[in-house]
């Protein structure tokens, strides 16, 4: 009976596992424009992803190509992809060069909202710039421009009428009035207004702008946004989460209550995962975006690295071959490790698939597994050696250069001299800054290649990642 009883008892244990894990396997509830989808928007955004794929590994050194498929992915219903490729990129790209191709792949700035704003460049006095502001929130509200622009009349509008420079302050307010008088439907003008009236303490007039809007329409995301503001100030954390929840669903562009979401979420209930969508949100829009100091990225990775350590740090042996597939990449990452640490090399193949993965945590983790598994079997990797190193695939002849690099040594140096004449200028140059640069630096062949391959680069796109990661 004590044996049955035990046994019993192991067996609820291993059922609540699997529904924890489950749970975790599961998509985050909201992934921005990927909720909601019908059969025919679905083919449409594997389609973009398809696409997206295609030319990210045709053009590597492309800051926007990188961005394409980071957007694709969250579109696509995969969010933690789309953060690790946008992270990626952030580590790879200057800062000037990320920032463009975020502004115009992502947010979709450029056009004539961005022509109008630079009437704004040089301008000083607040109450000059309030008429430039109100013309671009009016004509172009769900640009980025315009969104910049009625968050700065919001600001502006908060200020003291009776005090220094009261004139911007009255006079963004009446632009506002008059925004939201034309169009009374728009969840950011009317936000703007109801939040203005909020961050100057005016509680009972933003109310009274919330609860009018609510009244003719009872999904007013900017009615809920500014209820929902109020909530907080009332401590009701009820309240707070369920107009700030409604907002959020209906106006994806409201990253206010996203911000708060996700610090009710982590910061008041310590449920991190809850939070998490909402920091992707916030991450996708603002790379920098950061909460109390603290930058939303870095909570993210510290999450997500929670996360996948808890769901795979009992996974057996056998079942890792459905956790290389899975559509989260930390998951995928973890598995290579879990593979790593098993050294097993029937996942030699398997491996080998995820060198091409959209994610570079994916990459690097299944190169990693894969020299694991070689230190253990060489031979056993080596057999796919000239396989790889000839693929068609850039990213598999890249990391597999490093692999065999790491595995092989001194060894390795003819198969990074052909991959430094790659016609792919990627492949070259990772093989430079990944390879040449790391493993070899100091020796006299390595000198005469490095010099060789210098002499005879001339692609622009490669020229700035040797720029970027210069030999040390």
């Amino acid at each position: 009976m004590l044996i049955v009883i035990a046994l019993l008892m192991i067996a609820v244990a291993f059922a609540a596992y699997s529904v924890i894990m489950m749970s975790w396997f599961k998509a985050p509830p909201r992934s921005g424009a990927a909720a909601g989808f019908s059969g025919a928007s679905r083919a449409e955004a594997e389609e973009r992803l398809a696409a997206a794929r295609k030319e990210f590994r045709a053009r590597l050194l492309d800051p926007r190509a990188h961005l394409r498929l980071s957007d694709a992915l969250w579109k696509a219903g995969r969010p933690v992809d789309s953060f690790y490729v946008t992270y990626a990129a952030r580590q790879l790209f200057s800062e000037d060069a990320f920032a463009r191709a975020h502004a115009e792949v992502v947010l979709g700035a450029g056009g004539p909202a961005d022509s109008m704003r630079r009437r704004l460049e040089g301008v000083r006095d607040a109450a000059a710039a309030v008429p430039i502001h109100a013309e671009i929130a009016r004509e172009h509200p769900d640009t980025p421009e315009g969104r910049m622009s009625l968050d700065a009349l919001s600001r502006i509008a908060a200020g003291d009428e009776n005090s220094a420079g009261g004139e911007a302050a009255q006079l963004a307010r009446t632009a506002l009035e008059e925004i939201h008088h034309d169009d009374p439907k728009h969840p950011g003008k009317l936000a703007a207004l109801g939040m203005a009236f909020f961050a100057r303490g005016d509680f009972a007039l933003a109310h009274a702008v919330a609860s009018e809007a609510l009244a003719k329409d009872a999904n007013q995301a900017g009615a809920a946004q500014i209820m929902g503001a109020l909530a907080l100030q009332q401590k009701d954390m009820d309240g707070a989460l369920r107009w700030l929840s409604a907002s959020w669903d209906r106006n994806p562009d409201d990253l206010y209550s996203a911000s708060k979401l996700a610090q009710i979420y982590d910061k008041r209930r310590a449920d991190a995962e809850s939070a998490l969508p909402f920091y992707l949100a916030l991450y996708r829009q603002n790379p920098d975006f950061s909460d109390a100091g603290e930058p939303v990225e870095r909570r993210i990775r510290e999450t997500l690295d929670a996360r996948r350590e808890s769901l795979l740090k009992l996974a057996p042996v056998e079942g890792l071959g459905a956790r290389f597939a899975l559509d989260d990449a930390s998951l995928r990452a973890e598995a290579c490790l879990r593979a790593a640490a098993f050294k097993d090399p029937r996942w030699i193949d398997r491996l080998s698939e995820l060198l091409d993965d959209d994610a570079e945590i994916v990459r690097r983790n299944a190169d990693y597994a894969l020299f694991e598994i070689g230190k253990k079997d060489l031979e056993a990797v080596r057999l796919r050696r000239d396989l790889w190193l000839a693929s068609d695939k850039p990213l598999v002849r890249i990391r597999a250069l490093n692999l065999f690099a790491d595995l092989e040594g001194k060894n390795a140096l003819p198969a990074l001299s052909t991959a430094l004449r790659d016609p792919n200028p990627a492949v070259r140059a990772f093989a430079k800054v990944m390879v040449l640069d790391h493993y070899f630096d100091g020796l006299p062949e390595a000198s005469k290649l490095r010099a060789r391959y210098l002499a005879e680069e001339r692609d622009p796109e490669a020229l700035s990642l040797l720029a970027r990661f210069p030999a040390k």
